[in-house]
C-alpha cells in the first residue's frame, strides 16, 4: 500500500507546474545547466547556486517530502518531486545536488533526534552540501568491498583512516556521508557503518579529478587520523550497508525526472540534423540520418515509457524486484547511444551559418553530453551491475 498523501489531479498537477516555471523564471540564477560541469567554477558560481537551492527549499519545491516538523509539505506526493524536476531540467537550470537528498534521507530515517534537530536546518538554508564517501580505489560500484576502518576510542571517539574516490562535489562539500568498515574481522556487507564526516575536519584531505570534458566534478578524499565525535555515528554500529542501501532505494524515484534528459537530447539531435549541412544537403534530408533518429527516438520512448511505468508502481508500491535496475539500465544506457550519435553526427555536420547559435549550442551540448554519458553507466551503480542484480532477483538465475 502508498504510504503517500493524495494523488493530485491533473488540473492541480498543471497549477503546480506552472507555480514552479514561475518560480524558475523568476530565482534561476543565469547559470546553464551542462552535463558534466555541474559543480560551481568559482566562489561566485557557488553563492549563486546555494542561493537557488536554498529558494528551493523556501518555495516548498524541494523538501517537501520531509516530515512537516522538519519544514516538510503536509500535502507532498512523489508526482510533485517528478514536475519540479522536469521542470528544472527543461529550464537548463542547475539541478539540486542528488547527494544532498540522499544524505536528508538517511538522517531522517536513521538519525538521531539531535542529528535531525542539528544536521537539516543547514541542508535547507544550502550551508551543508553533502558528498557521498562511498566508493574506494578498490571498491567503486562494489562498495561492499570498502577498507576504510573506524577505530572507536576510550573516550567514544573515532579514528578514520582510509581512501575514497570518484567523489562528485567532494571539493565543494560541507559534509560527507561515509561507509566506514568498523569490524576489522568483517567482510562484504558486515562490520559497516555510516558515518556524518565535516570536510573540514583535519585530516580530511580533498584531491580533485579533472573529467575528460575539462571540468571537476569529483575527487579522491584521504582520511587520515580523522577524528569524529560519538555523534557522528548515523544509526547503529554495523547498521552501515542497510543505511546506504535504502538510502540508495530513494533515489529509485529520481530517475523519473531524468527522462527529461533524452528528450532534450532528441531535441538537440534534431536541431544539428535539420540545420547543419553534410555533403551540402541538410542532415536530416540523407535516409540512413533520418532512419537512425527514427530509431534512437523509439529507444528514448521505449526508455520513458518503462520509466514512467517504473514511478507508477512505486507510488503504487506494487514494484517488482528489479524494476529499478531496470529504469537505471534503461535510461543511462539510451542516454550513451543517443549522445554518441548526436557527437558524431555534430563532427560531422557542417554549420548552415556561422552565426546560427541555436546550432552551435545543440552541437557543444552533444559533444558534452557524450564525454559525460560512461558516468551514467557507471554512477549509482554500474551497467554491469544493474544486469547482475536483474539475473538474481527478476530472472532468479543462480550465483556463481
Amino acid at each position: 500500500m502508498s504510504t503517500f498523501g493524495s494523488r493530485p489531479t491533473a488540473e492541480e498537477l498543471v497549477a503546480f507546474r506552472e507555480r514552479v516555471r514561475a518560480h524558475i523564471a523568476q530565482h534561476a540564477p543565469p547559470i546553464e545547466a551542462r552535463e558534466g560541469h555541474r559543480a560551481p567554477k568559482d566562489a561566485d558560481q557557488e553563492a549563486q547556486l546555494r542561493r537557488w537551492f536554498a529558494g528551493l527549499f523556501d518555495a516548498g519545491f524541494v523538501g517537501a517530502d520531509w516530515p512537516v516538523e522538519y519544514g516538510g509539505s503536509a500535502d507532498h506526493h512523489p508526482l510533485h518531486d517528478r514536475v519540479v524536476s522536469e521542470e528544472i531540467l527543461r529550464a537548463r537550470a542547475p539541478r539540486p545536488v542528488d547527494q544532498v537528498n540522499l544524505a536528508a534521507h538517511v538522517l531522517l530515517h536513521f538519525g538521531s533526534e539531535e542529528q535531525r534537530r542539528r544536521l537539516l536546518p543547514p541542508i535547507r538554508r544550502s550551508e551543508h552540501v553533502w558528498c557521498q564517501l562511498l566508493s574506494e580505489p578498490n571498491a567503486g560500484s562494489d562498495i561492499a568491498a570498502v577498507r576504510t576502518r573506524g577505530v572507536r576510542q576510550d573516550d567514544g571517539t573515532w579514528v578514520i583512516d582510509g581512501q575514497k574516490t570518484w567523489i562528485t562535489d567532494g571539493h565543494w562539500a560541507d559534509m560527507g556521508l561515509a561507509l566506514i568498515r568498523t569490524d576489522p574481522t568483517s567482510s562484504r556487507h558486515h562490520g559497516l557503518s555510516v558515518f556524518a564526516v565535516p570536510m573540514s575536519a583535519a585530516g580530511v584531505e580533498v584531491r580533485p579529478i579533472r573529467s575528460i570534458g575539462d571540468a571537476i566534478e569529483i575527487n579522491e578524499v584521504f582520511l587520515t587520523g580523522v577524528v569524529l565525535d560519538a555523534d557522528s555515528l548515523v544509526g547503529e554500529i554495523g547498521q552501515g550497508w542497510s543505511i546506504i542501501m535504502a538510502g540508495l532505494d530513494f533515489e529509485r524515484f529520481g530517475i523519473g525526472g531524468n527522462v527529461i534528459l533524452l528528450e532534450l537530447l532528441i531535441d538537440d539531435l534534431v536541431t544539428v540534423a535539420r540545420n547543419a549541412l553534410i555533403d551540402g544537403v541538410p542532415a536530416l534530408t540523407h535516409p540512413d540520418i533520418r532512419q537512425t533518429i527514427a530509431e534512437l527516438t523509439v529507444e528514448v520512448e521505449v526508455a520513458k515509457s518503462f520509466i514512467d511505468d517504473h514511478v507508477e508502481r512505486l507510488i503504487a508500491g506494487a514494484d517488482m524486484p528489479g524494476d529499478g535496475s531496470i529504469a537505471k539500465l534503461s535510461f543511462a544506457e539510451t542516454y550513451h547511444r543517443v549522445s554518441v550519435y548526436g557527437a558524431e553526427l555534430a563532427a560531422a555536420a557542417a554549420d548552415v551559418a556561422s552565426t546560427d547559435t541555436a546550432v552551435r549550442q545543440a552541437k557543444e551540448r552533444l559533444r558534452e553530453c557524450w564525454l559525460w554519458s560512461r558516468a551514467y553507466t557507471i554512477s549509482g551503480g554500474s551497467s554491469e551491475m544493474m544486469r547482475n542484480i536483474l539475473a538474481k532477483r527478476r530472472l532468479l538465475l543462480p550465483s556463481g
